[in-house]
């Protein structure tokens, strides 16, 4: 009996500091303290202030969260007359080095001795979730002198934009400080344990990108979808000459539908703050076959957002010609990192500092503006 015990000890023993070993690990991979839900504010959730942030599997950051929930750098002081970055994960920038993203580049070029640009960048924020918060952000960052918008797409449906319009008003007991004091023992041990036990959050990351489904095996699944692309075939082709008769009329009435929604969410941002707004679009890259690349911008609405924000008095960058440009000099790509694919993804710190050059040249001509 002596012999078989000693072996399930052992073989406990090895998983035990294989355990240790993968979550020692994990802390210079994917960590951090989780996240905090929240309502009545900007964003609907913030990261555990006080926090760190390590994310490895798309490029490498390690980004520090400040007291609010925000990824900000806070080592030196926040001016008193700040600019609000509000946007996406791309904005967040949890793919570089916090030295490295948008906001700690305009810093640095703005006033190196001081903060200027508050960063708001949060994971899954679209437009028309920015509009939403905007109101709640302005109260809770109440000293704001512009605003800054980072936004990577423009095909969002007229109903987004008009349900954006019902913006979220801010109650103080959202803040991150408050939060962070009224958080219940439950949720505080969850981020405890997700801060000290970082395998978790990477198992758990594992396990929801797994499909375990059969559907696609052998073949299955596109031999039956041929077969039902062919029974359509017949019956698409009759429907398709009825509808193009409509479609004219049809098309031109939702184009109008988009772009009166589109004009009242910028002119509502408008409305609730008179200082300069710069809203930056930054398009896909496309690589193509003989060597060059392709900007993929949205056209569809692309001239909606040029008349609404020209109508709105809201400053419109689009960093394509940027990247274009970036590209021709040396071949840099604005998305992707050596441990994913080029060129797709987040921002990677080229794309961060190009992003930051196009808001920083809006900035500059703005002041200078206002000089005049």
């Amino acid at each position: 009996m002596k012999k078989p015990i000693k072996t399930l000890l052992s073989w406990c023993l090895a998983a035990v500091i294989s355990l240790l070993i993968a979550n020692l690990i994990s802390f210079f991979y994917r960590s951090g303290a989780g996240s905090i839900p929240r309502e009545n504010a900007f964003s609907t959730s913030i990261r555990t202030p006080n926090s760190r942030m390590v994310r490895g599997s798309e490029g490498y950051g390690i980004n520090h969260v400040d007291e609010n929930g925000y990824l900000n750098d806070d080592t030196l002081p926040l001016k008193d007359n700040y600019i609000l970055m509000m946007g996406s994960s791309h904005a967040e920038g949890l793919q570089v080095m916090q030295k490295d993203n948008m906001v700690s580049l305009l810093n640095n070029w703005i006033d190196p001795s001081a903060r200027t640009v508050y960063n708001l960048g949060t994971a899954g924020y679209t437009l028309p979730l920015i509009i939403q918060g905007f109101q709640a952000g302005l109260q809770e960052f109440p000293h704001a002198s512009a605003v800054m918008i980072e936004i990577s797409q423009l095909d969002f449906s007229t109903e987004e934009l008009t349900e954006a319009m019902d913006q979220t008003q801010y109650d103080p007991a959202c803040s991150g400080q408050t939060l962070m004091q009224s958080l219940d023992s439950g949720w505080r041990a969850r981020n405890q344990i997700l801060e000290f036990v970082p395998l978790i959050s990477l198992l758990r990351q594992q396990f929801d990108s797994m499909n375990l489904s059969m559907k696609d095996a052998f073949g299955i699944n596109d031999f039956i979808e041929a077969q039902h692309a062919r029974a359509l075939s017949v019956s698409g082709a009759q429907a398709a000459t009825k509808s193009e008769e409509n479609a004219p009329l049809n098309d031109a009435t939702d184009a109008d539908a988009y772009a009166n929604a589109l004009n009242q969410a910028l002119a509502l941002m408008r409305a609730e703050f008179s200082g300069p707004i710069i809203l930056l679009y930054h398009a896909g890259v496309s690589a193509l076959p003989d060597g060059t690349i392709r900007i993929d911008r949205d056209m569809r609405y692309y001239d909606d957002y040029l008349a609404s924000c020209e109508q709105n008095g809201i400053v419109f960058v689009d960093t394509g010609d940027a990247f274009l440009r970036a590209y021709e000099a040396d071949y840099s790509l604005p998305y992707g990192f050596s441990n994913t694919t080029m060129p797709s993804g987040h921002l990677n710190r080229i794309g961060h500092r190009i992003v930051a050059e196009e808001f920083y040249k809006a900035w500059l001509k703005i002041q200078e503006e206002e000089k005049n």
